[in-house]
């Protein structure tokens, strides 16, 4: 005669509710099937959780042996919605990174630049005023001599290059400018564009000011084309609050000769 069957395994308690639901127990284990006999209850499925973060699903009762598997575990309780990501702040514009007044790439905040033009090799050089960002600009002009009477200033290089000012020997060239309204110059930069004007070797230039002299490098301005930029700190022989400002360059060692383009100020001032 066949076994009674196994009695159903008991349903799993439903999860508490809460912030996230528990998820219901896992449902009974299934009742083991008597040999030949009829198949044993299914367990009793378990309790959805309550609503909240999703709970875990009832494990399904195990299925006695020769019987009818247990039925599936309760279903899970639903999860809560998820929350709203904030919107992201939107990126500052980058700043427009600003282009220093000095073309020689020498620091500074104000400059006085100047360039010497022609109509050819040997012609008569003029100069022409490029720029002038001093507080003062009343006194502001440029000329050249060489201690005698009806001098002229001569343009060259032409050939090789853009051309420039003929500065060798006893000529000079007189920059006269005003310091007033500045408080202080923490460097002040001279800087020429241009050669030296000799076949063999390379040159550089000197200052001379009320407040001192100075010079660059020997051999600072190559002898080779093209013109490039060639600088050197003057800052002790330029002193702020001098509305009479003057500053004469010649050529200096090894060549003493130069051809020069364009002549620089670089002030780092306030």
């Amino acid at each position: 005669m066949a076994g009674m069957g196994g009695v159903a395994g008991t349903g799993g308690v439903a999860g508490t509710g809460g912030g996230a639901g528990t998820g219901g127990a896992s449902g009974g284990v299934g009742g083991k099937g008597g040999s030949g006999g009829e198949a044993g209850t299914a367990g009793g499925a378990g309790a959805a959780g309550t609503g909240g973060s999703a709970g875990a699903s009832g494990t399904g009762g195990a299925s006695g042996t020769g019987g009818a598997s247990g039925a599936s575990g309760g279903t899970g309780g639903t999860g809560g919605a998820a929350g709203t990501g904030g919107v992201a702040g939107a990126s500052g514009t980058a700043g427009t990174g600003g282009a220093g007044p000095c073309s020689s790439g020498a620091t500074g905040t104000r400059v006085v630049r100047f360039r010497w033009t022609g109509t050819g090799s040997g012609s008569t050089a003029s100069v022409v005023y490029e720029a002038n960002t001093l507080p003062d600009t009343s006194r502001w002009h440029v000329s050249t001599g060489n201690g005698t009477i009806g001098f002229t200033p001569v343009f060259v290089d032409t050939a090789l290059a853009a051309g420039g000012l003929d500065l060798e020997g006893s000529v000079f060239m007189d920059i006269e400018i005003s310091t007033a309204n500045l408080a202080a110059i923490d460097r002040a930069t001279i800087a020429i564009f241009g050669r030296s004007y000799n076949t063999t070797t390379s040159g550089s230039f000197t200052w001379q000011t009320i407040d001192g002299t100075g010079a660059a490098p020997t051999n600072l301005l190559s002898n080779v084309a093209p013109y490039r930029w060639y600088a050197a700190d003057a800052t002790a022989a330029i002193r702020p609050g001098e509305s009479g400002a003057l500053i004469r360059l010649r050529a200096g060692p090894s060549s003493n000769a130069l051809a020069v383009n364009r002549v620089e100020i670089c002030f780092d001032a306030r």
